[in-house]
């Protein structure tokens, strides 16, 4: 059983490395604690399994993480940044394109590079039980949805702030739930799951768009 976490303040990184030799240090402690969750799960990773698979002694742990869930912290916000890069920019969401095209090659680029990554569904996973790392996620989700409101209004939807937060917050929410299901089924039931996000996705969004005038 996934044990929650901790209190909030334990899961605070403790030094954010300046010099380039103490980044280096912090990111293959990142790189490696991603690959003993691979191994072990979130209940067999600790930090001094960290230390001894890194080559580095606990100190050099202790000295940015005071536990493993700070560092579980640390890899939900990598992985968020991920998500970001994998999705790419929702401001190519605008009027004259062909955003149907776009959209669905955002959701495959998530899909694909979600399902080429180990550890996103073991990240996924314990955000789900744990407090402290979805407050993490919270934040993620609402960037997400924020920036694309901003999309929508550049593509022309025509609805008040209000119901097109609450379409943002459907399209930003479902998708991750329905790429979670999409990673864990065989690949015909997995390429239906996306076909129909896409399907979804237009047809929560094409109504609300005013088509452009005949000549």
């Amino acid at each position: 059983m996934l044990s929650i976490g901790m209190k909030g303040s334990d899961t605070v990184l403790r030094a954010r490395p300046k010099q380039a030799r103490s980044r280096e240090t912090m990111q293959r402690l990142l790189d490696q604690a991603e690959a003993l969750l691979v191994e072990f799960g979130v209940n067999g990773f600790n930090t001094n399994l960290l230390a001894d698979r890194s080559g580095v002694g606990p100190r050099a742990v202790y000295r940015y993480f005071p536990n493993k869930w700070a560092v579980l912290t640390e890899l939900v916000e990598r992985s968020c940044e991920r998500e970001r890069q994998w999705i790419g920019s929702f401001r190519a969401l605008r009027a004259g394109t062909d955003w149907r095209r776009i959209s669905d090659r955002m959701v495959d680029s998530f899909y694909f590079a979600a399902r080429r990554s180990p550890v996103y569904a073991l990240l996924r996973a314990a955000c789900q039980v744990s407090p402290q790392l979805q407050s993490v996620d919270a934040r993620h989700i609402l960037a997400l949805e924020t920036n694309l409101a901003a999309a929508l209004v550049d593509l022309g939807v025509e609805l008040d702030a209000m119901r097109r937060g609450v379409i943002c917050r459907i399209i930003i929410e479902t998708s991750g739930r329905v790429i979670d299901l999409a990673l864990k089924a065989e690949p015909e039931e997995a390429a239906l799951l996306i076909a129909e996000l896409k399907g979804m996705i237009h047809s929560l969004v094409a109504p609300h768009i005013a088509e452009p005038a005949e000549s």
